[in-house]
């Protein structure tokens, strides 16, 4: 386990579903000499068992003498996407906003080596580039709440891990019910092709240490390509390659734009506009250079 070195020092916050993963982060954490505060969001979906696993996690926290702090979505149902999205979109929102109320420095999350291979897969599906395949790494900030800080302490092992380790120790955890619907994508992967295939976490995996390596070069180098950049300016270096340009421009956008919305905007004639997400007006003014108004 890779744990920051601020652990014992500093306040961290730790993301507690009630599942074997997070019942294991969190008392290994307990073990290591930290002081989380516990952060449990109850979905409220009707076919999950969200208030079973929400009076547990109060028990094991009770138990252990460590603070909890429990959201709930008012309206499982209301907003756009997937079941998944919406979750997500609620989960990440009151975790930024417990941390914060708590005076964390960061959230601890409890993504493990089979999670990193999962989403890897999924991100190939929807189509990704190198930037897109390797945002689930070990540290980085609270996906949008960039004065957060994120570490995944159990990256480098995977669930059968985490579910051993409890076992050994008698220790007890919920499982998700809606882990079982193959609806759900990232069910479809674990339960059909992840299990049948036990090398695909270790080789997706390494997959994804080579192309966070190659990402960070391929950032490195768009940085170095920009002449000049202001909140409402971007201009490269002449002769800056596409794949450069590309990722400029969607570090510079405010909004970061779909592949097929980029592509459209690298694709402008010099003079040409275009709208950009969150509703601005995107002016190309050279064949290296763009404005925003």
């Amino acid at each position: 386990m890779r744990w920051p070195e601020d652990l014992r020092e500093a306040r961290w916050a730790l993301g507690l579903s009630g599942g074997a993963d997070s019942v294991a982060l969190l008392r290994r954490c307990v073990e290591a000499g930290g002081r989380p505060v516990a952060l449990h969001f109850n979905h409220g979906f009707a076919d999950e068992n969200g208030d079973e696993a929400e009076a547990f996690c109060r028990d094991l926290c009770a138990t252990l003498g460590v603070p909890l702090r429990v959201g709930r979505c008012p309206d499982p149902e209301a907003g756009g996407g997937s079941k998944e999205t919406r979750a997500r979109r609620a989960r990440m929102a009151f975790l930024a906003e417990a941390a914060r109320a708590a005076r964390a420095v960061g959230v601890l999350l409890a993504h493990q080596a089979d999670d990193r291979a999962e989403s890897l897969i999924l991100r190939l599906a929807r189509g990704c580039g190198v930037e897109g395949l390797t945002n689930l790494g070990w540290a980085g900030t609270l996906p949008g709440a960039p004065d957060l800080r994120l570490c995944r302490p159990l990256l480098d092992e995977t669930h059968a891990d985490q579910v051993a380790w409890l076992r050994a120790r008698g220790l007890r955890w919920v499982e998700d019910v809606s882990n079982a619907d193959l609806a759900i994508p990232r069910n479809a992967i674990r339960r059909l092709i992840a299990e049948r295939l036990p090398q695909l976490t270790r080789g997706a995996n390494v997959s994804a240490d080579l192309l966070a390596e190659e990402g960070a070069y391929l950032a490195a180098q768009a940085e170095a390509a920009v002449a000049e950049r202001t909140p409402r300016l971007l201009c490269l270096r002449p002769g800056t390659p596409t794949v450069l340009a590309r990722r400029a421009l969607r570090a510079w956008l405010p909004t970061p734009p779909t592949h097929a919305q980029l592509r459209a905007l690298l694709a402008l004639p010099v003079g040409g506009v275009a709208q950009t997400r969150g509703a601005l007006t995107l002016r190309r003014l050279s064949q290296e250079a763009w404005a925003l108004r």
